[in-house]
């Protein structure tokens, strides 16, 4: 009996051991982790993606929880950019999974035009990120120029020295920068657009003599003294001058000693009338003015007669440029505000310049004048904008008359209502001679140009 159940022992040892080795390979077959997902997960700081597991009761671990956590069920969520594992567990098996973390993609807000051939370009703030990528191209696809803008609050940037006339396009990408590598949004902004300025005529005035295929000489005493009780006689070419580059209007007086009375007062005064006029564009006019006591140097546009057979004020004026003893002042003149006596007659917008400052630096003054708008600039920063949808339906047809061809005039005044009073105070004498003495004051503009 003692044998046969010592048989029996044997057998059944025997069975078991086979029973083990036929099942174990299954087992462990079962407890092999099987990841369902990527092996590799790329995520956006601040969102979350999972991680899915065939089997049941996998466990998560994150090497670096500054990068990327992971919950229990497997969610993983982006924390700072860079690169981290997380590590599934399932009994004795494990497998990583690799998790790159990328900026936010970034939204780009806007693209202007900022001077002639510049863009400024903006965007939205995003945050975790040392700076940010700007790409520009004259192809939308394909040539893109990369510029680095460092700082984590920079939401603008100036793009310098575009071609004039092109179309260009914009897009950008945040960037973290670690002392290994630098990792870039994972997606480029969407990409905007923007077309630059074309030159459509200028006079640089680098020639000796007045382009007479572009101005004309405006001559005499006007009437009313140029409707402003001015004291000047315009004459045709004796009062300019070319030097350096510059065309010099050279108001002229001469005072007598004996009595120091002002006499014989002279200067220019040229225009583009029916020779160069233009419809909604950026003009600029780069000058440096006078400073005499009385002086008054303009740069100035008025519509020709096809609005309005009447002419003047209901043809519009546009002033880029005054300066004079009250200011430098940048102005738009039409029927309505010449109705209003609070307004002297016009719509004035300061420029912060003095007479002053205008007659010891170049200044550039400019308007960009479109179908709905006329904006006031001086060196590229905006001043006053004149937008007539702020105004009434009713009266629209007065306030908006800057819809057909304008012209320049380029001229330094004397005297008068808006001069005011003349004395020798700032002019330069140039000559005293038989009881008169001559004075000089000197207007340099450097260029007019036009682009649209």
């Amino acid at each position: 009996m003692k044998g046969f159940k010592r048989l029996t022992s044997i057998v059944v040892a025997v069975a078991m051991v086979i029973t083990l080795c036929t099942i174990s390979p299954s087992t462990q077959a079962e407890a092999a982790v099987t990841i369902l997902t990527d092996k590799k997960m790329t995520i956006v700081i601040g969102k979350k993606d999972t991680i899915a597991v065939k089997q049941k009761g996998a466990t998560f671990k994150s090497s670096n929880k500054k990068i990327a956590t992971v919950s229990k069920k497997g969610v993983v969520k982006g924390k700072k950019a860079g690169t981290c594992k997380i590590t599934v567990t399932v009994g004795n098996s494990s497998k990583k999974v690799t998790v790159n973390v990328k900026p936010k993609k970034v939204t780009l807000k806007s693209v202007t035009l900022s001077g002639t051939n510049s863009a400024k370009v903006r965007w939205k703030k995003v945050s975790g990120v040392t700076g940010y990528y700007v790409y520009y191209s004259t192809k939308r696809k394909s040539g893109y120029k990369r510029v680095k803008v460092k700082g984590a609050k920079k939401t603008t940037t100036t793009i310098k020295n575009l071609t004039l006339g092109n179309t260009y396009y914009f897009r950008v990408k945040a960037y973290v920068k670690s002392k290994k590598k630098t990792i870039t949004s994972n997606t480029y902004s969407t990409v905007l657009s923007l077309k630059t300025w074309k030159l459509a005529w200028s006079d640089e005035f680098n020639g000796s003599t007045l382009d007479l295929s572009s101005w004309t000489y405006e001559t005499g005493n006007g009437t009313g003294g140029w409707g402003n009780q001015e004291l000047q006689y315009y004459t045709a070419g004796d009062n300019i001058k070319f030097e350096n580059g510059n065309l010099v209007i050279v108001p002229r007086l001469e005072v007598n000693k004996t009595t120091g009375n002002i006499q014989n007062v002279t200067s220019t005064r040229i225009k583009t009338a029916d020779k160069r006029e233009f419809t909604y564009g950026k003009m600029e006019i780069r000058a440096k003015a006078t400073k005499g006591q009385g002086t008054w140097s303009a740069g100035w546009m008025l519509g020709d007669d096809s609005k309005d057979s009447r002419g003047w004020p209901y043809t519009g004026e546009i002033d880029i440029l005054e300066s004079m003893n009250g200011g430098v002042p940048q102005t738009i003149h039409c029927p309505y505000f010449n109705n209003q006596s609070w307004s002297h007659g016009n719509k004035n917008y300061s420029t912060g310049l003095t007479q002053a400052q205008s007659a010891a630096d170049y200044h550039t003054y400019g308007i960009i004048w479109t179908d709905t708008y006329i904006q006031f600039t001086v060196d590229g920063v905006n001043k006053g904008l004149y937008d007539p949808t702020m105004y009434s339906e009713s009266i629209y047809d007065q306030t908006w008359v800057f819809d057909h061809p304008f012209y320049f005039i380029l001229n330094c005044a004397v005297g008068g209502n808006a001069a005011g009073s003349v004395s020798t105070n700032g002019w330069t004498l140039v000559s005293d001679q038989n009881n008169i003495q001559t004075y000089e004051d000197y207007y340099y503009i450097d260029y007019v140009r036009v682009y649209q």
